[in-house]
């Protein structure tokens, strides 16, 4: 993928999913995405928040009623970073996508997720919305609850 431009690749998934009137759906995404302007840069020469960019677009061409998504912003700058979550709400919001969102991040988390689950080697520890996560553990943050989590499950660790 890092020695096709931007425009190949997204032309690769929408053909691997069938997408008709895939020049259209294209044109949105790099609309959507602000990469217009990269459509004929080489993958393997955009940014890290660029490429992200690029992998949400691709993620998203086939229009999927769910998008797995792993820490999407952990290694962008505050700025990418902040567009990508308000981006990724707009999303959620106008195309009524479910979103199931991992990341360490509690703050990101609790921005942005209506129901959080912890989970400790598969087993579900806790689960609710953020306020309702504070409220049980009487904590003013997700950031807090997910120590006091964490900490309870590793004193119980064999």
């Amino acid at each position: 993928p890092y020695s096709l431009t931007v425009m190949e690749n997204l032309m690769v998934f929408a053909r691997l999913y069938g997408i008709s009137h895939a020049r259209n759906r294209i044109q949105e995404l790099l609309d959507i995405f602000e990469i217009e302007p990269l459509r004929r840069t080489l993958a393997g020469s955009l940014s890290t928040g660029q490429l992200n960019r690029l992998c949400l677009a691709k993620a998203l061409i086939n229009s999927p009623r769910i998008l797995f998504l792993d820490e999407p912003t952990a290694s962008l700058d505050p700025d990418i970073a902040d567009k990508t979550r308000a981006l990724l709400k707009r999303i959620c919001r106008d195309s009524r996508v479910t979103i199931l969102h991992t990341s360490h991040n509690m703050q990101e988390m609790e921005e942005m997720c209506d129901r959080i689950l912890f989970l400790d080697k598969g087993r579900l520890i806790a689960a609710g919305s953020p306020a309702e996560l504070n409220r049980q553990f009487g904590e003013a943050s997700l950031e807090d609850v997910f120590l006091k989590v964490a900490r309870q499950e590793g004193s119980n660790a064999d």
